[in-house]
């Protein structure tokens, strides 16, 4: 537990307090806008994974047709079948390059940053002597910010060490709000049409589930905190944005930003979840095209056979006559 202790202190905790810490310095003793700076940097190095996460979401949302044949062949057996089934969609998502983690990557590397920004920022701005003792312990030799200690946490008329339920009108309501809604925005972003009923009940549940859990939790949490999250947000956004190839922002039925091209195809995949029966009328009016051309083509061949039996009962009747 030391070794763990002592890991978490100088790869998270330390880095952390000493980039803040020196942001705050060079940006004018600001620590909202060193928060801010800190976010987008943390962001920008997180950009590989969104792009990797941004492709593995297409190829499950590839996939889906296969994975759904996968439960209907499955469905209500259990034992062998369903260690089958396992099997089978295991294969299928290693066929396919897929993991299913993979598309909580950002998600799940941001959670222990939000557990260290938490901590640092209450390290960084101490209230007792003991504190500030203790802060002195963990700045690098190097970082300037050591002579304008102790820092200033006042932003926009908050404090940003204290919990933003305590905060002042309207900032312990806006802030909460502003980060479930860039929260919902996101979210929206990165949920893919899909015409499983199933499926598309789950999307439509943490669409709405996260933006609030984190909508409140953000009340709970320090100031300085939830300015991160909410910029993270944002920044998120807009990487999302160009990652996936400027796909639109949907919002209350509408499309907005994108391409011609992805608004497009963003209408046509959501026309098709919201009307899954046009895809089965499809393969129905197909199916019903080869039904007739099939039934012309025995009809022309019994055609040729009747042709060919009279032939022969014609040359049968000739030869009786003789």
């Amino acid at each position: 537990m030391e070794f763990l202790g002592t890991l978490w202190l100088e790869i998270i905790m330390r880095p952390m307090i000493n980039s803040l810490a020196a942001l705050y310095y060079l940006l004018f003793s600001n620590f909202g806008l060193s928060i801010i700076v800190f976010t987008i940097f943390i962001r920008i190095l997180m950009i590989p994974l969104t792009i990797r996460q941004t492709s593995q979401m297409k190829k499950l949302q590839s996939i889906q047709p296969k994975m759904k044949a996968i439960q209907e062949k499955y469905k209500g057996k259990s034992g062998d079948a369903r260690r089958k089934m396992s099997s089978e969609t295991m294969s299928l998502y290693k066929e396919a390059g897929v993991s299913p983690i993979g598309c909580l990557g950002p998600m799940i590397i941001q959670m222990p940053l939000w557990i260290g920004l938490y901590r640092a920022i209450v390290q960084t701005m101490p209230s007792t002597p003991e504190g500030m003792a203790k802060l002195s312990t963990l700045f690098y030799s190097w970082n300037p910010a050591i002579s304008v200690v102790p820092f200033d946490s006042e932003f926009l008329g908050i404090l940003l060490v204290d919990l933003v339920s305590s905060a002042y009108f309207p900032w312990n309501y806006l802030l909460p709000v502003l980060v479930g809604v860039s929260m919902f925005i996101q979210q929206k972003m990165t949920t893919n049409p899909t015409s499983d009923p199933r499926q598309r009940q789950t999307n439509q549940m943490m669409l709405w589930m996260m933006p609030i859990m984190f909508g409140f939790f953000t009340w709970q949490f320090p100031a300085g905190l939830g300015l991160y999250i909410l910029f993270s947000n944002i920044v998120g956004v807009i990487i999302q944005y160009y990652a996936s190839g400027k796909q639109p922002i949907e919002l209350f039925g509408n499309l907005y930003l994108g391409t011609e091209q992805t608004r497009l195809e963003r209408k046509q995949l959501l026309e098709m979840e919201s009307n899954p029966n046009t895809k089965n009328n499809n393969k129905e009016e197909s199916s019903n095209d080869e039904d007739e051309e099939i039934l012309g083509k025995n009809g022309r061949r019994s055609n040729r056979n009747r042709t060919k039996r009279d032939g022969r009962r014609a040359r049968r009747n000739r030869h009786k006559g003789r």
